[in-house]
Formats: structure tokens, C-alpha cells, sequence
């Protein structure tokens, strides 16, 4: 099974195989978030962070584009906070 982000293979970092795992995701999610996320912050032009709502949570991976694959280096988690929440509804349309 390929794990890709626009025809673009991905392959974890070990330390985002390890967060990946803390917060239980694999990789198809994350190519999933990838296509389907929305973007949380502004990146370098060739890093793409992108995150999906579940529940009170936010789930985010960064991922570095190198030209014939994609570098997954961080999955992470966090609560939404009504100050986030407000800024990607006005962002976003979450």
C-alpha cells in the first residue's frame, strides 16, 4: 500500500513515526489530512502543514516537500482553544 500526497510518496521521520504512534495515526490518515485538512499557520514554500477537527482536538501533520517525495517530520495534537477555534472559522470556514 502507497502512502502518497499528490502522486508524492511520504515517508515518516523517525521521531514522527513515534508521535504518530502516540496519538494513534497511521499513514494512511495521514495522507488523508494531507488532501482533506485545512492549513493551520503559514510554512516555508516547500512545507505544508495541514490539520482536521476531531471532537475538542486538532490533529496536525508537517510534512516537507522534496521534489519526488514528501517528508512527514511532525504529527501532533492539541486542544482547540476558543481563540483558534474563531480564528480558523474566519480562516478556514470550520
Amino acid at each position: 500500500m502507497n502512502f502518497t500526497y499528490k502522486g508524492k510518496l511520504i515517508l515518516p521521520t523517525k521521531s514522527a513515526l513515534n508521535e504518530l504512534s502516540e496519538i494513534d495515526i497511521n499513514l494512511y490518515e495521514v495522507s488523508e489530512i494531507l488532501e482533506k485538512g485545512f492549513e493551520i499557520r503559514k510554512r516555508a514554500k516547500n512545507i505544508i502543514e495541514r490539520g482536521v477537527q476531531r471532537g475538542n482536538k486538532i490533529i496536525n501533520v508537517v510534512v516537507v516537500d522534496l521534489g519526488n517525495y514528501c517528508k512527514l517530520i511532525h504529527a501532533g495534537e492539541f486542544t482547540l482553544s476558543k481563540k483558534f477555534k474563531k480564528l480558523m472559522r474566519d480562516k478556514n470556514g470550520i
